[in-house]
């Protein structure tokens, strides 16, 4: 992959993980945010009724922004992590990684490809008294909460909300409607449709050369006809390295076969 541009639209406020990893292989990485990931004030209210151990036996997190939001504001709230009385359930491995980094292990984990993936491991062990918390932003789908609520009670609190950003690089676009890049990376519906927002008439978007994280981003894309070159299996960082690596891989291989097919003989 050295010497491969490629542009990643991951939002503002967040490690660039993935960009991080792509250097490291030698690639050209040109940032170019899409979104801004935004704090949402939870009430005074609503963090007694966390802290107290009464309300909630589960808060479950689906991403690490919303472990980190809300992790901000109930340490404000409540300093000591042991004393914590709710159970935890993560999805993902970033989730994971980021509630250990806040001093706890969840009592569930699922490293599968969609948050319903959750559910085979936690639902058998709900009690049909227990009260879930989802934690959550605001663009999160609520196929998780309509699940639970066939055998708990759930409600959900949203820690974070998205919004496009204001302004983008206007170098960078210039870029893109040249083709003077080899893969244009996103990691979410929201990042791609803050695209299309601020590239409305600007480019065809159908001659994007696109990488997408997922399969929730990839149904995004395919809604509004496109079709990307690389999905990242499983979704996830690991796996969009290594299926941009082979999609780099294989090109170069066909191109080294194109041309001693069209050697004179």
């Amino acid at each position: 992959m050295e010497g491969k541009i490629i542009i990643n639209t991951g939002p503002t406020g967040s490690p660039d993980l993935i960009g991080e990893n792509l250097q490291r292989l030698g690639v050209i990485v040109l940032s170019l945010p899409m979104i801004e990931i935004i704090q949402s004030k939870i009430s005074s209210r609503n963090l007694q009724n966390i802290i107290d151990g009464k309300t909630y036996q589960w808060l479950i997190f689906t991403s690490s922004k919303g472990v980190d939001n809300f992790f901000k504001q109930l340490k404000s709230a409540h300093t000591e992590i042991s004393d914590y009385p709710f159970k935890t359930a993560v999805f993902g491995k970033r989730t994971y990684m980021a509630l250990q980094d806040h001093g706890l292990k969840p009592k569930v984990t699922n490293f599968g490809n969609t948050a319903v993936d959750l559910l085979k491991n936690l639902y058998p062990i709900l009690q049909s008294g227990d009260k879930v918390l989802l934690v959550l932003g605001d663009l999160a789908s609520p196929l998780l909460e309509e699940s639970l609520k066939s055998k708990v009670k759930v409600d959900r609190l949203n820690v974070y909300r998205t919004v496009f950003v204001q302004a983008v690089d206007t170098h960078i676009l210039h870029r893109i409607v040249k083709g003077d890049y080899d893969l244009i990376l996103f990691t979410s519906p929201s990042g791609f449709r803050s695209f299309m927002h601020h590239t409305t008439g600007v480019m065809d978007l159908s001659k994007l050369k696109i990488a997408c994280l997922g399969p929730t981003t990839e149904e995004a894309l395919r809604t509004e006809g496109l079709k990307p070159l690389v999905v990242a299996k499983p979704s996830g960082k690991e796996g969009l390295i290594k299926g941009i690596d082979n999609f780099f891989a294989t090109t170069r291989l066909k191109e080294i076969r194109l041309m001693e097919a069209n050697k004179p003989e």
